[in-house]
């Protein structure tokens, strides 16, 4: 009998796509069994070429108790004399004197892997502006406690500028010594790892005496083959910064009529 036209080659094409079902299936119980015994993480990452591997953000801290105020000129002698009213919380008191941060400049961090791989951060390098400080007074609240945590703390005044205390510690306190007058918390050192699961928790601290100071503060990692670069520097702004010496100090004071009294220093 004779074959009808067409059913061989129905049936040869029907093959290939047979053995190519059979290897994708044997494909993915490839990929399934790699992914759970760990080896299959740098494949994985092969799909994720375009992602950055590392991520971050940076909130500048303004606390009721510890951030110092410094507000310019005439208006902080109004203050002083109770010529204008003082706002009740912090942030707003900051807003409508136009105040700038005094003394410390604190800047909280956070870092964290965003694949499988590993981020080597490679060190932190500070840049800053200076200027001529302003006549004005310094701003406070008598309360808070020291900035805890690991932290960097970098003076300002130094030129180039430079890292003078730091903490690994989760339980590190700023400018807490000991009897022989030394830190007793471990010093952050670089290279510092981070991942996915092992983030990153930095505060930022950076001092200055004399000037009016706009800092930025970069940090380098590398992961595989990618490098780059952690800007902190307030989306391109700065963080502004403004010394308190020889400026008149202030505190808040339920006793003066103007609601302030001067600190002796």
């Amino acid at each position: 009998m004779a074959e009808e036209p067409g059913h061989a080659d129905a049936g040869s094409r029907r093959r290939p796509w047979r053995f190519i079902g059979v290897l994708g299936s044997a494909v993915l119980v490839a990929m399934a069994t790699a992914i759970g015994t760990g080896l299959g993480s740098d494949a994985l990452d092969l799909f994720d070429d375009e992602q950055e591997p590392v991520s971050y953000s940076a909130l500048e801290e303004v606390a009721e108790c510890g951030t110092h105020l410094f507000v310019r000129g005439d208006r902080a002698k109004s203050l002083v004399l109770g010529e204008m009213p003082t706002a009740g919380d912090w942030e707003s008191f900051r807003d409508s004197n136009r105040a700038i941060v005094a003394t410390e400049s604190v800047v909280e961090v956070s870092i964290q892997g965003e694949t499988s791989r590993t981020i080597t951060l490679s060190g932190i390098d500070f840049d800053v502006e200076r200027r001529h400080r302003p006549a004005g007074a310094t701003f406070l609240n008598p309360c808070g406690d020291s900035i805890r945590g690991r932290f960097v703390a970098a003076d300002l005044d130094r030129t180039p500028v430079a890292v003078v205390d730091s903490s690994r510690d989760l339980e590190g306190a700023l400018g807490e010594v000991d009897s022989s007058g030394r830190s007793p918390y471990k010093p952050i050192r670089f290279p510092w790892t981070v991942s996915v699961t092992d983030p990153l928790l930095l505060k930022i601290v950076a001092r200055t005496r004399r000037c009016w100071c706009t800092w930025r503060a970069e940090i380098t990692w590398r992961s595989g083959e990618k490098s780059g670069a952690i800007a902190i520097d307030n989306g391109g702004k700065g963080y502004t910064v403004v010394g308190s010496a020889r400026a008149r100090t202030f505190v808040r004071s339920s006793s003066s009529p103007s609601g302030w009294a001067r600190l002796a220093m």
